[in-house]
């Protein structure tokens, strides 16, 4: 066969266009397998503190009874008013404005104050309330602070056993309506009864719900809120009565999850009249399986010989109570940490016979800038403020008026001071993270209010552009 002069100039060109393409094949997996050079640059970030904003602090109302009439058995009644201590920064007060209690037989008005900022400048307000009840069926000393509204709160307190009545009081003080849901975490696990799966709550109003009604023989109840359309305010307002004598009354706030969870000022006045349980209990709780540690810690003696507690294997979703054992007289923080988020409460008790009185002790978020307190009355109020960290820290603390005191804070340990009741409190870190709470007591009264970070101070938001 012959072979032409353009034949053979055809076959060159494919084999030259062969030799070039598997060059290429061969250049461009040589390449792959050579590190690449990278290009990358960090997002911008910036850190945006928002305008000041009108500050809502809803506060807890009179103290409720439950069925006093044998007619009306969940029926709820007033058995004791409030004692309210509010003001701001500038001397005045807040605006105050009633949220109605239509579950109440009784005119039985909760309370709302508004607060708004100077221009640009934000205007502190605080407020807290206190009632010392003495009836057959509610008796004991109770006091709370004034919070903000919240889209989602934990309470970690009260039973239903014989003898306890607990009220869930859910208040809307906004304009707007709410929806909330509540669920129950007990020995079963988490369940959210039907009657409180859509719980709608009209603005400006406060409900009161049995909480026999939706933890129907749960003797350590952890309770999620989870509010839709408006933020509300959960508290618990719990009262015991032994045999016909009343044990004492509380009314706490709800708490946040957290990996720590720091609760100070637990005082132990004297000792625990009768021997019929334990004096001092922690509450714990996680939603996933964990291992908690729980350290008692007395104040003014970081290096305690006390033994350390136990670790606690918590089941998700499953509360577990913790007797903490008789505690000297002294005062106490107790710290609870863990590697996956959970809440926590204390109980303590000043006895088991008639006339005494018990508290659940909520931990104190971490405050660093100043923060105005309110202190209502009650007997023998107390400051407590607790440093976890490392080094001292100098705290900036005065009532309202008068020139600041600077109080040093040990590493790694708390200091208590005496403050006055019916008034006004700033407290200033100085930038550095502390942990506070208010205590009342007394040999028949106990009450503890955990302190939070000043409502009216916008934290910093953190924006990608």
């Amino acid at each position: 066969m012959r072979i032409t002069v353009a034949q053979r100039i055809a076959g060159a060109r494919v084999l030259v266009g062969a030799l070039v393409s598997a060059g290429a094949v061969v250049a461009v997996v040589a390449t792959a397998a050579l590190p690449w050079p990278s290009v990358a640059s960090e997002p911008p970030v910036l850190e945006v503190t928002p305008a000041p904003a009108e500050t809502v602090l809803a506060c807890d109302g009179p103290v409720l009874a439950l069925g006093r009439t044998a007619e009306e058995a969940d029926g709820l009644s007033v058995a004791a008013p409030v004692r309210t201590t509010v003001g701001n920064d500038l001397g005045g007060e807040p605006v105050a404005d009633a949220i109605a209690q239509p579950d109440v037989s009784e005119e039985g008005a909760a309370t709302r104050y508004l607060q708004d900022p100077d221009g640009r400048q934000p205007v502190s307000a605080a407020a807290a309330v206190s009632a010392e009840p003495s009836a057959s069926d509610v008796s004991g000393l109770t006091a709370s602070a004034c919070r903000p509204p919240q889209m989602e709160s934990w309470i970690v307190g009260g039973d239903v056993a014989t003898g306890s009545t607990g009220i869930l009081l859910l208040a809307n003080p906004g304009d707007v309506a709410a929806t909330v849901q509540v669920t129950v975490y007990g020995v079963t696990g988490a369940v959210t009864p039907p009657a409180a799966a859509a719980i709608p709550i009209p603005a400006r109003t406060q409900l009161a719900i049995p909480l026999a009604g939706i933890a129907g023989g749960e003797q350590k109840p952890v309770l999620r809120v989870t509010a839709t359309g408006a933020p509300v305010r959960a508290s618990l307002q719990s009262s015991l009565v032994r045999t016909l004598d009343p044990g004492g009354v509380d009314t706490q706030s709800a708490v946040r999850p957290a990996l720590t969870q720091i609760v100070p000022g637990l005082r132990i006045v004297g000792e625990v009249s009768g021997a019929e349980g334990a004096s001092t209990i922690v509450r714990l709780l996680s939603e996933v399986d964990t291992t908690a540690t729980i350290t008692v810690s007395e104040t003014g003696d970081a290096d305690s010989d006390r033994e350390p507690e136990p670790p606690v294997e918590l089941v998700g979703g499953t509360p577990v109570d913790v007797d903490l054992g008789g505690l000297d007289e002294g005062d106490y923080t107790v710290a609870v940490t863990a590697e996956e988020p959970l809440v926590a409460a204390v109980w303590q008790t000043t006895g088991f016979g008639a006339g005494d009185d018990y508290a659940w002790h909520t931990p104190a978020p971490a405050i660093s800038e100043q923060t105005l307190v309110a202190v209502p009355r009650g007997p023998e109020p107390t400051l407590s403020i607790v440093n976890p960290a490392e080094e001292d820290v100098t705290v900036s603390v005065a009532g309202y008026g008068d020139d600041p005191e600077d109080v040093v804070v040990p590493a790694g340990d708390a200091v208590t001071l005496d403050v006055d009741e019916d008034r006004l409190y700033t407290i200033d870190p100085g930038g550095a993270p502390v942990h506070a709470a208010l205590g009342f007591a007394g040999e028949s009264a106990l009450a503890a209010i955990a302190v939070w970070p000043d409502a009216a101070r916008p934290q910093p938001v953190v924006v990608y552009p």
